[in-house]
């Protein structure tokens, strides 16, 4: 069974994860618009991809850029929003709940079954990354993480995917 009830199982957001996505072009941070929360510039970028209904959403703090956060949004069939992934910038300190260790810097965060469960945060557990350490490299490893490539529109796919 996939999930129970509204709860997403973890082997099903690693399938989401790594079920390939496409995008038509690079993302141009230049593009980020005031969000309706005050402080914020966001972007949604649709995904194609053939299992899941997926999205990018990006934002930004206006006066802290370093606030930031690069996310994975699957819609499920009942067109609930569920944030998968969720790379973040340094906003402060993040505490995982459950754990109670306490997480400085950079992070990801990643939806599991125990915090759906446990929690009112379902992405909440987070771990701490030197892996970027601005928008742009929190972009690039986002796209690596969820099997995101550029494509023409027609879902232009690796050679090794063919053997």
């Amino acid at each position: 069974m996939e999930a129970r009830g509204d709860t997403i199982s973890d082997a099903m957001v690693e399938r989401i994860i790594h079920e390939p996505k496409f995008i038509a072009k690079r993302v141009n941070l230049r593009e980020l618009t005031p969000s309706e929360k005050a402080g914020y510039l966001t972007k949604n970028v649709k995904l194609e991809c053939d299992a899941y209904d997926c999205r990018m959403v990006i934002r930004q703090c206006v006066d802290r850029p370093s606030n930031f956060s690069v996310i994975l949004v699957y819609k499920d069939v009942n067109k609930n929003d569920h944030a998968i992934i969720r790379l973040n910038g340094n906003h402060g300190r993040h505490k995982n709940r459950l754990e109670g260790n306490v997480v400085d810097g950079p992070h990801i965060h990643r939806m599991t079954e125990r915090y759906q469960l446990k929690t009112t945060h379902p992405d909440g557990f987070a771990m701490a990354t030197d892996r970027y350490t601005d928008l742009n490299g929190a972009i690039e490893l986002f796209m690596e993480m969820a099997n995101i490539r550029y494509s023409d529109g027609k879902k232009n796919r690796r050679l090794e995917e063919f053997f």
